[in-house]
């Protein structure tokens, strides 16, 4: 095991124990966010990574850089919105709603971990030897390329994984 399989587990961990936290009600509003991240940084990197030109040279890194940008940045709208829409009081959260919320938990660190292996993709990443010697990433490679063959857009052909 590698430092990058500790790295997934310790991610896991973390929204597993925020979804207990913050029960089910709270990660659906968080995966829903995270999606639409997702989407808009997948549909949309390509035209800001113009915006990126004088920074970075390489167009791989421009990508990369636009598509972890724009996610971030909706992901920051979204904690603000939902930060405004939350109830000041603290709720009373059932076990079932935090076994709920510890299930979305899981699903939406695997989400957030499947992004940041797509964005791998578009760099050099995949050629270092520790990637190569992880138990997870060639389960999370395959899954990731399932994502990049069905949603089809211009970023999809940057991503290579050899």
């Amino acid at each position: 095991m590698v430092w990058v399989d500790i790295a997934v587990i310790v991610l896991l961990a973390h929204y597993a124990i925020k979804g207990i936290i913050g029960g089910c009600k709270k990660e659906v509003f968080s995966i829903g966010v995270l999606i639409a991240g997702i989407l808009i940084a997948w549909f949309f990197s390509y035209e800001f990574e113009i915006l990126l030109h004088k920074f970075f040279g390489s167009l791989t890194t421009r990508l990369a850089m636009s598509f972890l940008l724009l996610m971030l940045l909706t992901i920051v709208i979204g904690k603000i919105i939902n930060w405004l829409l939350t109830d000041a009081e603290e709720p009373n959260i059932s076990a079932l709603d935090r076994i709920g919320g510890l299930c979305l938990g899981v699903a939406h660190g695997w989400i957030f971990i499947i992004a940041l292996v797509l964005v791998a993709g578009l760099t050099a990443l995949p050629k270092d030897r520790w990637w190569r010697q992880s138990k997870y990433l060639p389960t999370l490679q395959t899954t990731a390329i399932t994502v990049k063959n069905a949603m089809g857009a211009k970023m999809a052909k940057s991503i290579n994984y050899r």
